[in-house]
């Protein structure tokens, strides 16, 4: 999964350990992770290009991996995870 960068939570390991690969993209709204006061705060953020050019080849490799490789988007608060998935999946259709 993709998260924020903090003490205690995993880190962004890309590992196939059955036939579908699942990845999870959560923001990495560091922020406000903990400290917010409503669940959506922790959410509420916008992938750049650069931090999910991060995930194409842990992606492909994945996908060479598994069978079946699905990629969902969480942070979802107004709408960052369709921009998240629309542009990853650009990303991955640009040649290697």
């Amino acid at each position: 999964m993709d998260e924020p960068r903090l003490t205690g939570l995993l880190p962004p390991v890309a590992v196939a350990t059955g036939p579908l690969a699942y990845v999870r993209f959560h923001g990495r709204n560091a922020a406000k992770w903990y400290n917010h006061e409503q669940a959506w705060e922790r959410y509420n953020y916008t992938y750049s290009a650069a931090e999910l050019r991060e995930w194409t080849p842990k992606l492909r490799e994945l996908d060479t991996q598994a069978p079946l490789t699905l990629v969902y988007f969480n942070n979802h608060y107004v709408g960052q995870a369709v921009q998240g998935a629309r542009d990853l999946g650009q990303l991955l259709l640009l040649p290697e």
